[in-house]
């Protein structure tokens, strides 16, 4: 990828000391989860050290870690899913790629789908999170038809809830198949263009004699538009990363 190492250096350099000063100021593990969630209404992230998206946003959860510390109602705090201490947590919420935000009650929590800046996530926390999640063992942060509806549902016997459950999962799992097959072929679509495109780029160069262009340019001195063109590609393509379970950044 043709881009100055020094930036990309100062700019490594930079997102570290930038990770560094930023700590979490509350990080569960599962030592602490329990203790440390009971009763409360949470706002999570579920996070990766290497993960680019994770430390581009660690100034602004830092700081709204800080701003709810001690709250008797709101926990706002961090999991790191690569440590040994807290991996367990990242599989129970299911995590699938970093960083994950969880809210509400921690026995039913929901993903924040919500912009991700400090004044956005300020504002979700105030009006969503300072208040007591409606939970069966919180019925009194529920409205009537909350309450009916824990209602009904406690008072059938546990075959009949396995049975409820048993038949979630299996149309859960039937939706992710239907959508790996979806993403398969979407795969498959895009391998197949990318091979047109390559070739209609190939085709292009050469009808124009395109090496020979270059070797005249090398000669005579001249920067060469296309090459410019593909280092201003470059750079867009590196702020585009999607970090995921999986591995590291793309």
């Amino acid at each position: 990828m043709a881009y100055s190492s020094r930036t990309s250096l100062l700019a490594i350099a930079a997102t570290s000391l930038l990770a560094g000063n930023c700590a979490n100021a509350l990080d569960l593990t599962e030592a602490n989860f329990s203790e440390m969630t009971s009763g409360k209404t949470i706002f999570l992230k579920m996070y990766a050290p290497w993960c680019g998206h994770c430390k581009s946003m660690a100034g602004d959860w830092a700081k709204l870690e800080a701003d709810f510390e001690g709250h008797p109602v709101a926990l706002v705090g961090s999991v790191d899913c690569t440590d040994e201490e807290s991996e367990g947590i990242c599989q129970d919420f299911k995590v699938q790629g970093f960083p994950s935000l969880v809210w509400g009650d921690v026995h039913a929590a929901e993903s924040y789908e919500g912009a991700r800046s400090y004044d956005a996530m300020k504002a979700f926390a105030d009006e969503n999170v300072t208040k007591p999640a409606c939970s069966i063992f919180n019925q009194d942060a529920c409205d009537d038809a909350q309450k009916a509806a824990i209602q009904a549902v406690d008072a059938k016997p546990d075959d009949e809830l396995i049975q409820t459950a048993q038949e979630i999962a299996d149309a859960t799992k039937a939706e992710e198949k239907k959508y790996e097959q979806y993403i398969e072929k979407l795969q498959d679509d895009f391998e197949k263009f990318t091979d047109e495109h390559e070739k209609a780029i190939n085709d292009i160069k050469a009808k124009h004699n395109y090496k020979v262009i270059q070797q005249v340019f090398a000669k005579r001195g001249i920067k060469d538009p296309i090459k410019e063109m593909d280092d201003d590609d470059d750079d867009d393509l590196m702020d585009d990363d999607d970090d995921m379970m999986a591995g590291g950044e793309l």
